[in-house]
């Protein structure tokens, strides 16, 4: 029987794959693709990035430098000012405050929503949501009706301090405020890591002998340690660069260093010292968050 021979196919010369078609008396030029379509979904919110937040940023940071001549003079002013190590440690502990009763007021709400029916948690996290539609600026106004002289919060505080005088313009208001208007964030991202805990593992812990509490200490617990910490640390940075509250409900002892940064800016248009004192936070903010993330062994804070 006689066997068919096949012969292999091969594409005519310049035909290869990244060339196009051969022309007599030319060389082969490159194929042109065309862009995935990934590749633009990502490559347009990078550009609005870059356009909208790394270059103002940026030029910014420069003036630290530049204004308004080119040397470090501004970073010296900013050091030698006891103003500014003062707003910078009133900002630093209000801001680990804050972060620490997010964490500690978020965590049994983010636990709650990771346990009820999803039904219920659709609710509660909308209820939960609802904050983030309402201006930092109206909330923070609010804040200072409620805590202001006869206010809501001096009444009910009145039986244990004997008065009805405020807590307005004071750290203990800007803690309050700030703790109100920052919760949702350590809720939500706790609440996404509660929601991938598989519960047979607490459930094999009390089967081996463990007690409740023990069980949600060793096993629950650590494996929400890293939404925790993370949630802490994103709080934490926030504080750091807020304005609108520590500014209507803080007093000038308690002035943080975005306060101290928009007087720079407003009052007394020192753009250079004002940069300088921006660069000095941003530094500190990436400082800490890899001393944490080095101490608690906790990835995903930054990629160093």
């Amino acid at each position: 029987m006689a066997t068919r021979s096949t012969a292999t196919l091969r594409p005519p010369p310049g035909d290869d794959e990244g060339e196009g078609p051969a022309v007599p008396g030319e060389r082969p030029r490159p194929f042109l693709r065309r862009p995935r379509f990934a590749t633009v979904a990502l490559a347009l919110p990078v550009a609005f990035m870059v356009l909208v937040y790394a270059y103002p940023v940026g030029a910014m940071l420069l003036k630290s430098v530049t204004e308004p001549e080119f040397g470090f003079g501004n970073f010296g002013r900013a050091v030698s000012d006891a103003t500014t190590w003062h707003a910078l440690g009133v900002t630093v502990r209000m801001s680990a405050e804050v972060a620490v009763l997010t964490v500690l007021l978020g965590f049994p709400v983010a636990y709650v929503l990771a346990r009820v029916t999803a039904r219920a948690a659709r609710i509660l996290s909308v209820l939960v949501v609802i904050p983030f539609w309402t201006s930092v600026l109206v909330r923070s106004f609010a804040w200072i009706v409620l805590l202001g002289d006869g206010g809501v919060v001096p009444r009910l505080l009145s039986p244990f301090t004997g008065d009805t005088a405020g807590l307005l313009y004071s750290e203990a208001a800007v803690v309050i405020a700030l703790t109100h208007i920052l919760l949702p964030f350590p809720i939500l991202i706790i609440k996404g890591t509660l929601d991938q805990i598989d519960d047979s593992l607490v459930r094999a812990a009390r089967t081996l002998g463990a007690g409740p509490v023990r069980a949600f200490l060793r096993v629950y617990l650590p494996l929400a340690f890293p939404a925790i910490v993370s949630s802490g640390m994103l709080v934490f940075v926030i504080g750091l660069g807020f304005y609108v509250t520590p500014a209507l409900v803080g007093g000038p002892k308690e002035s943080t260093i975005a306060v101290v940064i928009a007087q720079s800016v407003q009052v007394t248009f020192d753009w250079g010292l004002a940069a300088a004192l921006a660069t000095m936070l941003l530094v500190v903010a990436v400082a800490l968050t890899v001393i944490v993330r080095r101490l608690t062994k906790v990835k995903g804070l930054v990629s160093l």
